[in-house]
């Protein structure tokens, strides 16, 4: 039992934390003409923070279940997409007085070489609850846990024509019980990510929709996803149709540097209900 309340009291203390230090935006946009922008680190705690900026490579992945996972390089010399070696943040590590905020501000420095593309790389912002240590003299051994909270932010940068779409490779309808489950395999194509939903409309034979789902795509480079569809409101013996298209959500804050949308799918699946 007491381990179990330990645990509790770990997992509250984490989600307590997570709550009190908050990052927005959670995506920043540069380009080679903008090549510096801000975030912003809040303290809605009583306490004081230690707080650290760095940086790391990732993309979002699938795992064998159509999970999104986030895909981490140690080294990311080989990863031409990356701007890890160029981008600056100041201030780097600070301490964060209660309800204050704490303006970061990114510079990227770039070669003029890049291809146009975008690239990009995660902002990771470390905080800690942060006591100041005082020195006395005393016996007995002591410990003393320390509560890292990591947040994960994304910074972009845009060169020449960043361009983007959405393909679908290859899909599958699976039959299960009263639903039916979508896998499909999405490729990005241009030059950059596309980050948006896709979106799926369950349509009659006349082409009204039935139903409409949304998933979310973090297309960087390739995923393949399993969504499932709730097939109980459909007429059993009855035709229908999935529709499967896509459209980007991205808000940019630099108007010059918008992504350009080259290609979304537009995929008509026919499909229909068992009498079973």
């Amino acid at each position: 039992m007491k381990i179990l309340n330990t645990f509790f009291f770990v997992l509250l203390f984490y989600f307590n934390l997570y709550s009190q230090i908050l990052i927005s935006p959670y995506i920043v946009y540069t380009d080679e003409k903008n090549k510096v922008n801000n975030f912003i680190v809040q303290n809605e705690s009583n306490d004081n923070y230690e707080v650290s900026v760095s940086f790391t490579f990732g993309y979002p992945v699938s795992d064998s279940t159509g999970q999104i996972v986030m895909k981490y390089f140690d080294n990311d010399s080989s990863q031409t997409s990356s701007i890890n070696n160029y981008i600056r943040a100041f201030p780097k590590k600070f301490i964060l007085s209660p309800k204050k905020r704490q303006v970061i501000r990114l510079t990227v420095k770039a070669p003029d070489t890049l291809s146009a593309g975008t690239y990009w790389t995660r902002i990771v912002t470390s905080a800690v609850p942060f006591t100041e240590q005082v020195d006395t003299t005393h016996t007995g051994i002591t410990a003393r846990i320390k509560f890292v909270l990591n947040q994960v932010t994304t910074c972009l940068y845009r060169v020449g024509d960043a361009e983007s779409g959405v393909k679908i490779l290859d899909y599958q309808l699976t039959p299960d019980s009263n639903m039916t489950i979508l896998t499909v395999n999405l490729e990005r194509i241009g030059n950059s990510p596309f980050i948006g939903n896709l979106i799926l409309k369950v349509q009659d034979e006349k082409g009204n929709v039935i139903k409409e789902l949304k998933e979310y795509i973090p297309l960087y480079f390739n995923l393949m996803k399993k969504i499932q569809i709730d097939l109980t409101d459909l007429e059993k013996g009855k035709k229908y149709f999935l529709n499967i298209t896509a459209v980007n959500t991205e808000k940019e804050d630099i108007p010059e540097s918008n992504l350009k949308i080259i290609q979304v799918p537009n995929e008509k699946i026919p499909f229909e209900i068992s009498k079973k």
